[in-house]
C-alpha cells in the first residue's frame, strides 16, 4: 500500500461516532449477541501486531495505541451493541510462528481480529477455519489495519478498510490482474510534463516488494520513464553508504523524479546523500504514506523539505480538528503528536468493525461472527466517518480517493485537492493492469 478538545455533548457523540451508538448507549438494552469472545457485558477484540522485535523495536505500537484509544472512546458512550469493548493485544514480533500462535489464541478468546498489523501472517488456516460458539468453522473476522502478505489479504474472512488491490481472484493465474492507485503519478505529470527517474523497491519482504512494484508499474504506464533499471532494490536497514550508487544513477541520467517505496528512513538517507553529492536535478521527491509521520520531519529536518506523499486518508496532522470523529479519537490518544499512518489504519479498521457490528444487530439481528462477515460483504461505500473517500470494502476494491501532501518549511501541507476535508476521487486514479508477480 501507499503506506489519517472541547468537551463533546451527548448529541454530538451520536452524530460523530456512529449512527446508532449514542442511542444504544442512552437507553436500549444490549443487542442480541452470541459467540466466542462475547458476554452480556463485553466484546473482546484481538489486535495482532508486530511490536517487540530486534529489527524495528516498537514497530506497530501506534496501531495498538490507536485501537485502545478507539475502545476507550466508544466505551464512554455505550460500547458496541450495548457492550464494552476489551482490547487483547497479542504481539506477533515480526515472526511467522508468533503470528500464527497469535491467531490461534485470538480464535479461542476473541470475537474478531481488528486493527492488526502483522507482516508475517502467512498462514491463516486457524483464522479461516476458526469455529464459532457452536463449533461451526465459519472463520474469525479479520479487519487488519495493514495486511501485506497475500495469504492474509486474500483470506475469505479478511476485509481491509482502505480497500485492496483486488487481484485475489487472479492470484493463481499468470499474469495476475492488479487494480493500482496511480493518482499521484497523474498529479506529478500534470505539474511536470517529462518525468524520468528511479523507484526504490523494499526488498526485505517479497510481499512488500510485490505490493509496491504493482504501483510503480502503474506509474510507469502512466508516463513516468525509468532511468537505468528504474526499480532499485533497497533494504530498510541500509546505511547511507548504500545510497551512494543510487544517487549516482540520478546524477548519470539527470533524473528529475525519485520515488521511495521503502521505509521513511530510506527517504531521509536518499535526500541527504543527494545533497552530499550535489545531485540537484530532481524536481519530484515522492514517498509512500509511511513518510507522512512527524518522526520523518524530525529525523529529516531541512533535508526532506519538498518531499511529496500520497494519502488515502485525511491529512490528520493538519486537519484533525476539521473532522469531529478524528478530533475525538485524537483527543483520546493524547494529542496529534502521538499519531501516525499506522495508527490511522487501525482506526479505520475499528470504524469498519463498528459499522458492520451495528449493521449486524439492526432490526433485531444477532451479533455473531457469521452475521458480522455477512454485514461486511454488503458495505460498498465505507468512508470511516469522512476519514476515507468512499471505498467498496465488500468487493475488496481499492480506493480511488487520495490527497497529495508536501513538506513545506518543516510541515506537511495539503496540495491536492486544495479544499480541507476533500479527496481527489477521479476514476482515472485506478489503473487495471496485468503483471506476473506471484
Amino acid at each position: 500500500m501507499r503506506f489519517s478538545r472541547a468537551v463533546l455533548t451527548a448529541v454530538a457523540v451520536v452524530a460523530l461516532i456512529g449512527s446508532t451508538l449514542g442511542a444504544v448507549a442512552a437507553a436500549a438494552p444490549p443487542a442480541k449477541a452470541a459467540d466466542v469472545g462475547i458476554t452480556d457485558k463485553e466484546i473482546r477484540l484481538a489486535v495482532v501486531a508486530d511490536v517487540e522485535n530486534p529489527v524495528v523495536p516498537g514497530l506497530f505500537q501506534s496501531a495498538v495505541d490507536g485501537m485502545r484509544a478507539w475502545a476507550k472512546l466508544v466505551n464512554k458512550h455505550g460500547g458496541i451493541a450495548g457492550r464494552k469493548v476489551a482490547i487483547d493485544f497479542i504481539d506477533s514480533k515480526l515472526s511467522p510462528d508468533e503470528a500464527r500462535n497469535a491467531t490461534i489464541k485470538a480464535c479461542s478468546d476473541d470475537f474478531a481480529m481488528v486493527g492488526g498489523e502483522a507482516l508475517f501472517l502467512n498462514n491463516v488456516d486457524d483464522v479461516t477455519e476458526c469455529p464459532d460458539a457452536n463449533g461451526k468453522p465459519v472463520g474469525m473476522p479479520d479487519l487488519p489495519g495493514l495486511a501485506l502478505d497475500p495469504t492474509e489479504r486474500c483470506s475469505p474472512v479478511t476485509y481491509i478498510a482502505s480497500g485492496d488491490t483486488a487481484y485475489c481472484a487472479t492470484k493463481d493465474e499468470h499474469p495476475q490482474t492488479y487494480h493500482s492507485q496511480r493518482g499521484e503519478a497523474l498529479y506529478y505529470l500534470e505539474k511536470n510534463k517529462d518525468l524520468h527517474g528511479i523507484f526504490t523497491v523494499p526488498s526485505d519482504l517479497r510481499s512488500t516488494k510485490n505490493s509496491q512494484q504493482a504501483y510503480f508499474e502503474a506509474d510507469v504506464a502512466s508516463g513516468i520513464k525509468k532511468d537505468g533499471e528504474g526499480f532499485i532494490d533497497t533494504s530498510a536497514r541500509s546505511p547511507q553508504s548504500a545510497m551512494t550508487p543510487i544517487v549516482q544513477v540520478i546524477k548519470d541520467h539527470d533524473s528529475n523524479f525519485v520515488y521511495n517505496g521503502n521505509a521513511p528512513n530510506i527517504m531521509v538517507l536518499l535526500r541527504r546523500e543527494a545533497k552530499f553529492q550535489n545531485a540537484n536535478s530532481v524536481k519530484v521527491w515522492a514517498c509512500n504514506q509511511g513518510c507522512y509521520d512527524a518522526e520523518f520531519l524530525k529525523s529529516g529536518g531541512a533535508d526532506v523539505d519538498g518531499t511529496y506523499s500520497v494519502l488515502t486518508t485525511l491529512p490528520f496532522y493538519s486537519e484533525y480538528k476539521a473532522n469531529p470523529t478524528l478530533k475525538a479519537l485524537i483527543k483520546e490518544l493524547g494529542g496529534v503528536k502521538n499519531m501516525n499512518s499506522n495508527g490511522m489504519a487501525a482506526w479505520t479498521a475499528a470504524l469498519l468493525f463498528q459499522q458492520a457490528a451495528e449493521q449486524a444487530v439492526a432490526d433485531g439481528g444477532t451479533l455473531t461472527r457469521q452475521s458480522l462477515l455477512d454485514a461486511l460483504k454488503t458495505i460498498h461505500d465505507f468512508d470511516a466517518k469522512g476519514l476515507l473517500g468512499p471505498t467498496d470494502v465488500g468487493n475488496h476494491q481499492p480506493p480511488a480517493c487520495i490527497v497529495i501532501v508536501q513538506v513545506v518549511n518543516g510541515k506537511w501541507v495539503r496540495k491536492s485537492p486544495s479544499k480541507v476535508g476533500t479527496f481527489d476521487c477521479n476514476k482515472k486514479n485506478i489503473l487495471v493492469h496485468k503483471l506476473d508477480l506471484t
